[in-house]
């Protein structure tokens, strides 16, 4: 089973926004869902259990909920994530992406996601993806680095609060680049309007927003930031 044309999509320049939808308003997902739509890009959704961050965010149930053809990037970030990539894969998501600082066994998991068949599309795989915590080393996935699909670069971590490690982003995005040339990097965390064309600038093939997408005027930020990532 394989995601090689969902990662071919993903490499293909410009980089790809990938859109928080809990920034949306809770009381009609519907509209926020059709509003990501309109501009084509990934639908992501934040996983949280309030143990790995103090949040407790979205279940399963609401994935499945958020029926649309745009790919569904999800972000686990939670303990034993592997305990939960059979539910989440069942729900429709095309990406799956986990904490590796909080998983008892990353080669066993990134497996399992590989095994999963897509809900969305029997033909294609879901693409396999970690993430990693602002102080976490890109040398900590180098031994599983055949087995990732994607990768996800926080600039923020659960411990940093509001402090921002963006500076160090284009150092561990060559790091990745030189582990395994082919993986799709995400980067995630502090990205704004005012910020997104200098992150765009360092290389990613993804950057994920939320909060800053969904402020104010919806349409006219998502427009505004793919402008700047396209420029």
């Amino acid at each position: 089973m394989s995601a090689s044309a969902v990662l071919d999509q993903l490499r293909a320049k410009p980089p790809k926004l990938s859109v928080g939808i809990l920034a949306a308003d809770a009381m009609d997902y519907g509209a926020g869902v059709k509003l990501l739509e309109q501009f084509g890009v990934l639908l992501h959704l934040d996983v949280m259990d309030g143990r790995v961050w103090p949040s407790i965010t979205a279940g399963a149930p609401v994935l499945a909920g958020l029926r649309t053809s745009l790919l569904k990037d999800v972000h686990l970030l939670i303990e034993e994530p592997e305990k939960h990539v059979a539910a989440f894969a069942k729900a429709g998501a095309d990406v799956i992406s986990f904490s590796i600082e909080h998983c008892g066994d990353v080669a066993a998991t990134l497996d399992l996601i590989g095994q999963q068949p897509n809900a969305n599309d029997p033909t294609r795989g879901i693409v396999r993806g970690v993430s990693l915590d602002p102080a976490t080393s890109v040398d900590a996935i180098a031994a599983v680095a055949d087995k990732i699909d994607a990768v996800t670069l926080l600039a923020v971590g659960p411990t940093t609060g509001k402090q921002s490690f963006i500076d160090a982003l284009p150092a561990k995005i060559a790091a990745v680049r030189a582990l395994n040339e082919r993986i799709v990097i995400f980067v995630d965390g502090a990205v704004t309007k005012d910020n997104i064309g200098e992150l765009a600038a360092m290389g990613p093939n993804g950057i994920v927003t939320g909060s800053a997408a969904f402020a104010g005027n919806p349409a006219e930020n998502i427009q505004f930031m793919l402008e700047q990532i396209s420029g």
